[in-house]
């Protein structure tokens, strides 16, 4: 398990499109996904959608993870958009983290609208993926929440050797900013925290199927918040 006591400054890892490690770099030694890039959209405060585009690195038969975070408001109907397939959508009182992937066509658009059945405040991102298992790239998932200064992700169990590991955190947290160290043998696709609300998407590469790594991040403030593990395969080698 790793734990880290988050205090001080950090750098902020987040831009509009982050590269994110390139292809079997010294980060992925095992074969598993390749992360190619990642994308994000700023908070839409009472909406009834939320558009996300992949950028310009996008390309056929890549898989694309996309991160859809509400807020505040009922828990309303989530419309995805045709060919999004949910891996998970979990909660809390004010935060929800919805998760999706789609097995990217030539032909299709860069831009992907999520529709709402209530006004919620909506952010969100994506995450492009290569060497990714078609048709069924998910292994395994799981998620905890809860409300406090612990933003903890649970370990899970693999099936397959090299996945890739996406850690997915989400927090309601809108004030000063909450300055996260990315644990070392982890690299941190998006770091977004700088606008309200804070999240984060991390990755790592499993060599062995078994037992992942749990996260710990400790902050001294009240707020809710949803931490979900998705493991992802690699195509056949």
């Amino acid at each position: 398990m790793i734990k880290r006591a988050l205090m001080g400054a950090a750098a902020v890892f987040i831009v509009a499109c982050n590269p994110g490690p390139p292809p079997a770099s010294s980060t992925n030694t095992v074969g598993g996904a390749d992360v190619i890039a990642s994308t994000h959209s700023k908070m839409a405060t009472a909406t009834t959608s939320l558009a996300l585009d992949w950028g310009k690195k996008a390309q056929a038969g890549q898989v694309a993870i996309a991160d859809v975070m509400t807020y505040g408001g009922p828990k309303t109907a989530i419309t995805a958009p045709d060919g999004w397939k949910l891996i998970r959508d979990d909660s809390t009182a004010t935060t929800r983290q919805s998760l999706y992937w789609h097995a990217i066509q030539a032909s299709d658009a860069s831009t992907s609208t999520w529709n709402f059945s209530a006004p919620v405040d909506a952010q969100g991102a994506i995450v492009l993926l290569g060497n990714v298992a078609p048709g069924a790239p998910v292994d395994m998932s799981n998620v905890h929440t809860g409300t406090g200064g612990d933003v903890k992700s649970t370990a899970l169990t693999t099936t397959a050797d090299g996945d890739l590991i996406l850690i997915f955190k989400a927090t309601d947290f809108s004030n000063a900013p909450l300055t996260a160290q990315t644990p070392g043998d982890m690299t941190a696709v998006v770091a977004q925290q700088n606008d309200p609300h804070q999240y984060w998407i991390l990755a790592y590469w499993q060599g062995q199927n078994g037992t992942t790594e749990e996260t710990d991040f400790s902050f001294p403030q009240l707020f809710n918040w949803v931490a979900a593990q998705v493991a992802i395969k690699h195509a056949s080698h």
